[in-house]
């Protein structure tokens, strides 16, 4: 699967961005909902990449959402998305 620049959340468009570890501060990702932008940080493991960014767009669909549930959804998701091969390149 090709990275995304851009997704479609809830009819809005969110601008997913890689950056650099220092313009995150203590954590992988991060939404914005009032800026539609995700960040994910460019120097974890790719795998890490796709539930960093499964994780935000969950936090995008329910900020209201524990953060323990958030990362439980994310991983197992990924794991969904791998088991089936739907992640290829």
């Amino acid at each position: 699967m090709k990275f995304p620049t851009q997704l479609k959340i809830l009819g809005h468009i969110f601008k997913v961005q890689l950056v650099d570890p220092e313009d995150i501060e203590k954590s992988m990702g991060e939404q914005n909902n009032a800026r539609n932008i995700i960040r994910i940080r460019k120097d974890i493991p790719k795998d890490q990449v796709y539930v960093t960014l499964i994780h935000e767009i969950l936090h995008c669909i329910n900020d209201e959402l524990k953060e323990v549930e958030v990362e439980f959804l994310a991983q197992t998701l990924y794991a969904v998305l791998v088991d089936n091969d739907l992640l290829k390149d």
